[in-house]
């Protein structure tokens, strides 16, 4: 009855709604320092899709080409896709919102796909980077910000090793597998 009493006296109540006011309004904080995040970005990326010539599709509309990355956790918050010589791109940034109560931090992701002929799955390693083939696009995570100069740069040896891959065509990414 004691315990009854305590949880009845206007101090503790005031608590446990403000506890639960905070545990319902978590999600909107984490998609509020998602928002922050694309909006940090966004304007790096704008300047490097008018620059490559590509189109730059935001939250909503962004998504990976291959299968396996559309079922992977982390949202795709930004989609940058551009021709690199006859090599179709998209670089996808993906956010995926920290569990951490105390400071909404978000983890950034970057996908860097290339639409090939459909090839066996596999996954290459090389010094800087790991491919994988799978589904007819070879693609290569990246863990972290990346800066819009190091993105050209991991896209262009990624090509470049494409390139040298015997076998291994360029392809338009809308294609029927």
């Amino acid at each position: 009855m004691d315990f009854l009493l305590i949880l009845l006296q206007p101090h503790v109540v005031v608590v446990i709604a403000l506890a639960v006011v905070f545990i319902a309004l978590r999600p909107q904080f984490r998609a509020d320092a998602r928002k922050k995040a694309v909006a940090e970005q966004s304007p790096a990326l704008n300047e490097l899709a008018a620059h490559l010539g590509g189109d730059l599709s935001g939250p909503g509309e962004a998504a990976a080409w291959s299968p396996r990355l559309q079922r992977s956790k982390p949202e795709a918050e930004l989609s940058l896709t551009f021709p690199r010589g006859p090599w179709h791109v998209r670089v996808t940034e993906a956010c995926n919102p920290t569990p951490r109560l105390s400071n909404n931090l978000v983890e950034h992701e970057h996908w860097i796909e290339v639409a090939t002929t459909p090839l066996p799955t596999r996954e290459l390693k090389f010094e800087f980077f790991d491919l994988s083939f799978e589904d007819g696009f070879v693609h290569t995570k990246c863990q972290g910000q990346i800066r819009p100069d190091e993105l050209v740069f991991l896209v262009d040896m990624i090509v470049e090793t494409l390139d040298r891959m015997p076998g291994v065509e360029p392809r338009d990414p809308t294609a029927v597998l």
